[in-house]
């Protein structure tokens, strides 16, 4: 090879995501075989952008999804979304795909009814709803992050590509239930919500690529719209331009009180932890979730 002449980067194949503007962000889609954890807060579209990931895979593309509902009935989650046009029940009759709810409890039983959904169908997507659920079966840290590195394995073993819900706080510094699973998954989107400059009671989604493995792709957040066909990612937002303000803001330790008052005021925030303690969840009353099989 002469010495001037660069060596070519490996062609990463790549998975549409049913969104074109983020296709557009992430080199053309997500990178086939992947793991990414699509973490937003409650009210952010989470749900609705990870069905809409399986739909268009399997009208638009041929690729079969199987989409894993941990606590939500799976016909309701399907007459929820038939909101949107979607015509979901002729894809599960057809083979298209699969919504199920499996009333296991163990972690290893749950990957074993993962792996055979998704070779009765041959499907080629996967969503996990939510990551967060599959936590309950874990103590500590460890565990979580041992287990999440078995299922991308599995997944990733299987031939598929694969989102994974993580629900988070509003205003967190964390992008996952625990801060941990973030760091082993191949990439990470979040849905959020933020306010508008002049209406502080006023809330509007969007979504941020924070990370993606082997793409290069931007850091700025773009308007996540929900309407009636489904979810579309659009326009770049600016603070001032867009009529917006972020929704968590770090400060610096220390800076003096005069100092903050200063700031400007589209970005005056009160920061929250976002982290989920696992013994706190198990409390009883401490959510909806059933807390029985523990």
């Amino acid at each position: 090879m002469p010495a001037n002449k660069k060596p070519q980067a490996p062609q990463i194949e790549r998975v549409a995501t049913g969104f074109p503007s983020l296709d557009d962000m992430l080199e053309g889609g997500l990178p086939r075989n992947s793991v990414t954890l699509l973490s937003g807060s409650c009210g952010t579209g989470k749900s609705t952008f990870a069905m809409q990931f399986l739909y268009y895979g399997a009208r638009d593309y041929g690729e079969a999804g199987v989409y894993i509902t941990l606590e939500e009935d799976p016909e309701t989650l399907i007459r929820n979304m038939s909101i949107y046009g979607w015509d979901l029940r002729h894809m599960v009759e057809t083979k298209k795909l699969l919504v199920i709810k499996p009333e296991v409890y163990k972690f290893d039983s749950l990957k074993q009814i993962i792996a055979d959904a998704i070779d009765r169908i041959g499907a080629k997507r996967l969503v996990v709803d939510s990551y967060s659920v599959l936590l309950t079966h874990f103590s500590d840290a460890d565990q979580i992050r041992n287990g999440l590195v078995q299922l991308d394995r599995e997944i990733k073993k299987m031939g598929c590509t694969a989102l994974v819900i993580s629900d988070i706080r509003d205003n967190g510094e964390i992008f996952s239930t625990t801060g941990v699973e973030e760091f082993i998954v191949d990439g990470v989107i979040v849905v959020s919500l933020v306010r508008s400059a002049d209406d502080p009671f006023s809330l509007r989604r969007a979504i941020s690529i924070r990370k993606m493995r082997a793409t290069r792709h931007p850091l700025s957040m773009h308007t996540f719209e929900i309407g009636e066909g489904g979810a579309e990612v659009g326009e770049q937002m600016h603070p001032g331009r867009s009529g917006w303000k972020e929704a968590s803001v770090k400060r610096a330790r220390g800076r003096k009180a005069k100092a903050r008052k200063a700031a400007p005021k589209e970005f005056e925030t009160q920061i929250q932890s976002s982290k989920i303690e696992l013994s706190a969840l198990r409390k009883k009353g401490g959510h909806s979730w059933k807390w029985k099989h523990l």
